[in-house]
């Protein structure tokens, strides 16, 4: 089986497609002939350059993007997930299995993938755990704890997208790693669960009455999770996300104030979109439910939020001025637009240091950081 985010899978697909574009040049001469067989077989070379040609072509796409992680993300096909998930009670805290089984970037991280089921939202799917160099260290000690000086910050995928996007193509757990090396901010643990969980939807990370709550898996069943896996206390989380996962960390900041602190949305909205196919009932519904500033403006305000989006992505940057001009007087807001680009992940790639810097506390972040660099002394104090 070829993995769908394979480089050989991306090679194959190009090979096959030049493959048959050269047999069609080299041997279109013995279809000259006109009868139904020689223009079946002439319809079916053209069909098969298409085919594989616009295959190959979103092979690369999605490498370069990860919007799918796999055959069965991209055709819709989790069901899977529901046969495999380890279930709440069945979890228990990080241990030597656990460690062995985890990635070691190489930054010093432990990365370790779970597919769960939701203990109170019911929903299997897959989420990503990232212990930070200096708390990395603390695990494979005799007790396996995260030690107390660590802060815990949520992050999320774009739609289309997957949880890998931030370990790979984003580079969010290596500017993390860099980060904490050069004394800039503090060990953390990073948590990044799939957001898209229902095949063909976007559920921009919403309960829908008696469909998919995707609001409580983001949130309290992640607690519920780090809790029980990692030993994390009851400290207050941020959050982070690109895109609708820009929208998805704003709205968690806002709405469960007693579980997060602040958020960060890089290129994100603050409004729900609503997908096709609710009914208006449905829609009026959740357009109330998430009016983030209608419940800012009824609900205790002890959050902040950090806004960076491209002067020239129209939508993200429209909504953020119009929430800004709405909540500027409700909770503390730092907005940093970037002024080329459009809507993509080389344009936030150079301000996911920024999120992380802002999250931890720093003031001056007005300009980018790319590529930071771990310092000579190594992890923090």
């Amino acid at each position: 089986m070829l993995p769908l985010l394979s480089l050989s899978t991306e090679f194959f697909f190009w090979v096959v497609t030049i493959a048959i574009l050269i047999a069609t040049v080299l041997f279109w001469n013995k279809f000259s002939r006109h009868s139904w067989k020689n223009i079946s077989a002439r319809f079916s070379l053209i069909l098969a350059i298409q085919c594989f040609a616009l295959a190959a072509m979103g092979i690369t796409i999605n490498r370069s993007g990860e919007f799918y992680s796999s055959w069965s993300d991209l055709f819709g096909a989790q069901g899977q997930y529901q046969k495999i998930a380890v279930s709440p009670s069945a979890l228990s805290q990080i241990g030597l299995k656990d460690l062995s089984a985890a990635t070691r970037t190489k930054g010093g991280s432990f990365i370790f993938r779970k597919i769960i089921k939701g203990a109170k939202s019911g929903i299997s799917n897959v989420v990503y755990v990232v212990a930070s160099p200096t708390i990395a260290k603390e695990l494979v000690g005799a007790t396996h704890s995260i030690g107390s000086n660590y802060q815990v910050v949520e992050l999320f995928p774009g739609t289309p997208g997957v949880p890998q996007t931030w370990i790979g193509t984003l580079g969010g757990i290596t500017t993390m790693e860099n980060l904490e090396l050069a004394g800039k901010i503090p060990p953390t643990i990073a948590v990044i669960p799939a957001i898209n969980v229902e095949p063909g939807q976007d559920t921009e990370c919403m309960n829908f009455v008696g469909g998919a709550q995707v609001e409580t898996w983001i949130t309290g069943d992640m607690k519920q999770f780090l809790q029980t896996f990692m030993g994390v206390d009851n400290r207050l989380w941020s959050s982070f996300g690109y895109s609708t996962g820009g929208w998805c960390a704003a709205e968690v900041a806002v709405l469960h104030q007693g579980q997060y602190s602040q958020g960060v949305s890089l290129a994100g909205y603050f409004n729900p979109i609503l997908a096709r196919g609710l009914s208006v009932r449905e829609k009026k519904y959740l357009s109330g439910k998430y009016d983030l500033l209608k419940y800012l403006q009824k609900n205790p305000n002890n959050t902040k939020i950090l806004v960076i989006a491209s002067v020239k992505d129209r939508f993200a940057n429209s909504s953020a001025q119009r929430f800004m001009l709405g909540a500027n007087s409700l909770i503390p807001i730092k907005y940093i637009p970037i002024p080329i680009g459009g809507h993509n992940i080389g344009v936030w790639k150079p301000f996911v240091a920024t999120g992380f810097l802002w999250i931890a506390g720093a003031t001056d972040i007005s300009t980018p950081v790319v590529n930071p660099q771990p310092s000579a002394s190594g992890s923090p104090k």
